[in-house]
């Protein structure tokens, strides 16, 4: 039997956060930590919660602080509940959560919902650090098939990597033996050769070994890197004396990149792809967390 690796449910959450002071207090403690001083009088003691705004108050000048101010909450009119509830549907579903979905769940209209993911998708902080070890690089191409285009719909000489109807992604994997491999992913204007390398020289510490297919557009990192090239047109997706010369890190990424377009999405624009990539990269390096919740609400801090 498969354990449930998201231990934190519907009850602890509903103990937690069960009406919008509880929620703004959580949004307080993470966005000013434990506020020793009032910033304006220097007053030790703690500040009061003001019950018809949604702010706290100095008990000696009286000076607010507004916690939702400059965070995805600003100027809501939405309940902190209901933000929250997004929140945890959003870290306990398996392949995203849509628009219609949440609309149907919260009982608003289909733009409030679409805000709301927008916004927790930008609340999102992905780790960037440097990669280092053993990397996989490879490109990606997110739309639709075109065999499954209407006849007046199809796009010609879109097969292999044209990206005439589609929208390229490319993504750096950094190999761990413990098995928490670790992603990072862009949305690109192309993947040629002057596009792609500076990614890599910007995330990936010289001297790393790289793995890649053999796209043009990696030529030429073997003068940094040790670069071992697994050849796809010809059959081949592992090579290597100890066989550790493959990309198919980063392939399980992209499948589940597109399972969760195409089950949950459907269609994704591109002028929110790069949104949608935030949160599939979040979702793949969590994956072993068992508060997922949390890792996204603590964001905040950030």
């Amino acid at each position: 039997m498969c354990k449930n690796k998201n231990k934190y449910t519907i009850k602890q959450f509903r103990e937690e956060y069960p009406d919008d002071n509880a929620c703004l207090d959580k949004i307080f403690k993470l966005t000013h930590g434990d506020m020793t001083e009032c910033p304006k009088c220097g007053c030790t003691k703690s500040f009061v919660r003001v019950k018809t705004r949604r702010c706290y108050q100095c008990r000696s000048c009286y000076h607010q602080i507004y916690p939702t101010a400059s965070t995805i909450f600003h100027k809501t009119t939405t309940p902190l509940t209901y933000w929250f509830f997004a929140i945890f549907l959003f870290t306990i579903s398996k392949n995203g959560l849509s628009a219609c979905e949440l609309q149907r769940h919260l009982g608003v209209t289909y733009k409030t919902a679409f805000r709301m993911l927008r916004q927790i998708r930008i609340l999102i902080n992905n780790d960037e650090r440097i990669m280092s070890g053993v990397i996989e690089l490879d490109e990606a191409y997110i739309g639709g098939k075109n065999k499954n285009r209407h006849k007046d719909k199809k796009v010609k000489n879109s097969q292999g990597r044209a990206y005439i109807d589609k929208s390229p992604v490319f993504g750096i994997l950094e190999r761990s033996e413990e098995g928490t491999s670790r992603v990072i992913a862009y949305t690109v204007p192309d993947v040629k050769s002057q596009t792609l390398k500076p990614l890599v020289y910007d995330k990936v510490e010289l001297g790393s070994a790289i793995m890649t297919d053999e796209w043009n557009s990696y030529t030429g990192l073997n003068k940094d890197y040790e670069h071992g090239i697994c050849f796809h047109g010809k059959g081949n997706y592992v090579s290597g004396e100890n066989n550790d010369i493959y990309t198919n890190g980063l392939e399980n990424f992209w499948s589940n990149v597109k399972r969760g377009i195409n089950g949950s999405y459907i269609h994704v624009s591109r002028r929110y792809l790069h949104l949608y990539m935030k949160e599939f990269v979040f979702r793949y390096n969590n994956r072993d967390k068992s508060e997922m919740f949390n890792e996204l609400i603590n964001c905040l801090a950030s």
